[in-house]
């Protein structure tokens, strides 16, 4: 089961990674002997040493994926908490905090998310910072959270893609950002939203949630206007598929308990 949040946020990272793996992909096949702008592509582009471009357009590739991910991560914990469904109002994220530290406070309010889940992800939103705010920022770590990291350290290499953080302190202190930098804290993202529906699916019930439901869909233009037709296979048929697209994560069984009831 997904929440319509977390389907948008895995729609939006999968295709920033994936652009991001493709010009990856498109770079490396660029060279000397193979850097001619090909016909139809209008464009102005005389590079001076060819793997010097493809050094600074892979990194900006890895730049943009990360700002863009983070971006879509904080939407994420902003509309899975106002979910009307979301049945821990202490657990949001409007606190008057930064961003980055409203993260780490939200995954810290999530049983099952272990230690180095949140403070990377934390750590993904000081690094966004840095090459949004370039040299005006100072975000980073707490040295407590620093050390916890570094406790951790084997633990990330065997478990996240033999992600060596003691490289990752310094590549963010020297900002710069690899592939693999981007992909593993990206992933860090996922991982967090992932464990963070699982707990509101685990929170939901629904029969104490029926009467919301049906006020939501009730609310819905589309599903009126299916309503008013003259009863038919094809009218119950159409209110099941509302039914479906607005809550995914209903079963069979209470999504046609649901349709029969509007």
């Amino acid at each position: 089961m997904e929440t319509l949040e977390i389907k948008r946020l895995i729609r939006e990272i999968g295709e920033s990674v994936h652009s991001m793996n493709t010009i990856a992909v498109g770079l490396s096949k660029l060279n000397d002997n193979n850097c001619d702008i090909p016909n139809g592509l209008e464009i102005s582009w005389k590079p001076n040493d060819i793997e010097t471009s493809k050094i600074k357009s892979r990194n900006y590739a890895e730049r943009a994926a990360m700002i863009y991910s983070v971006e879509s991560f904080f939407d994420y914990l902003e509309t899975i908490s106002e979910n009307p469904f979301w049945n821990h109002p202490e657990i949001n994220f409007k606190e008057d905090n930064k961003k980055a530290i409203k993260v780490y406070n939200f995954l810290n309010q999530i049983p099952s998310i272990r230690d180095e889940v949140k403070i990377l992800a934390e750590f993904a939103c000081h690094w966004r910072n840095k090459i949004v705010h370039s040299s005006a920022s100072k975000a980073k770590l707490s040295n407590d959270k620093i050390g916890r990291l570094r406790q951790l350290g084997d633990y990330i290499n065997e478990n996240y893609y033999h992600f060596d953080i003691n490289v990752a302190f310094d590549n963010y202190d020297s900002k710069r950002i690899t592939l693999k930098d981007s992909s593993t804290l990206i992933t860090i993202l996922i991982k967090a939203a992932r464990q963070i529906d699982e707990f509101f699916f685990n929170e939901f019930s629904f029969e104490s949630s029926i009467k919301r439901i049906k006020e939501k869909l009730k609310d819905s233009d589309c599903l009126e206007k299916i309503v008013k037709q003259q009863e038919s296979d094809k009218r119950n048929r159409q209110i099941r598929t509302v039914v479906k697209m607005s809550f995914p994560f209903l079963n069979s069984n209470q999504i046609e308990l649901t349709a029969k009831e509007l």
